[in-house]
């Protein structure tokens, strides 16, 4: 028997809301990884970590890793959109829990790669 569907209505827009906040999350944390390692300056300072932009052969393969393990974690946090696990809600906080913490990570990385 299938649940009315005033019943499912609340909490598919919760699961909707956390497949919105994955995605500001796994975006922002793509566009901050490729900002450090696409290079956009001949001369740099020479401090570490190495100012955003400059030149190290090290960021771009360690962006690229990052990139494809957040897309990862982003396809696995809306996959539980859709598979829904009746009515439960902590899976969506863990899966953006761990995107988080993986895309901060994966910055953290970025940022001191090659140096």
């Amino acid at each position: 028997m299938s649940e009315p569907a005033e019943a499912t209505a609340p909490a598919r827009a919760g699961s909707w809301f956390a497949v919105a906040a994955a995605t500001v999350i796994a975006v922002t944390a793509w566009a901050g990884y490729w900002w450090l390692a696409v290079p956009r300056y001949d001369i740099c300072a020479a401090v570490l970590p190495a100012p955003a932009g400059c030149r190290i052969a090290g960021r771009i393969p360690i962006a690229t890793l990052w990139t494809a393990i957040i897309a990862v974690l982003y396809l696995a946090t809306a996959a539980l959109a859709v598979v829904r696990p009746r009515g439960r809600w902590w899976p969506f906080v863990a899966g953006v829990a761990v995107l988080a913490i993986a895309a901060l990570w994966g910055y953290r990385a970025v940022q001191y790669a090659g140096g």
